[in-house]
């Protein structure tokens, strides 16, 4: 196997950055207030139209819902219809389909 290399120097200076403790406590102060501040610069910035598009996102949902039932229910009357034609006048829809 290969040994690894060691290079005590460096181990020194990776000891060394590991023994010293930074002062964070400038970055530490009103850390929350500080990014309550952004966040609300930034809500105040956004467009209204925006902001009126998610608050209507149910009703959106709720209109894309309607129109996925309303359409299965189409489509089933559709599907319905096209086999009571062929119940009925099976002659009629075979000429129709070779016509188109």
């Amino acid at each position: 196997m290969n040994e690894p290399n060691h290079d005590d120097g460096l181990d020194a200076l990776f000891a060394l950055a590991r023994s010293r403790r930074y002062d964070t406590d400038k970055a530490e102060y009103s850390f929350e207030t500080r990014l309550m501040a952004r966040l609300r610069a930034a809500k105040e910035a956004d467009s209204i139209w925006a902001v009126v598009s998610w608050r209507l996102m149910p009703f959106f949902a709720a209109c894309v819902v309607g129109l996925a039932v309303w359409h299965s229910q189409v489509a089933a009357d559709a599907n319905e219809a096209e086999q009571m034609a062929m119940t009925d006048n099976p002659d009629a829809v075979e000429m129709w389909n070779n016509l188109n």
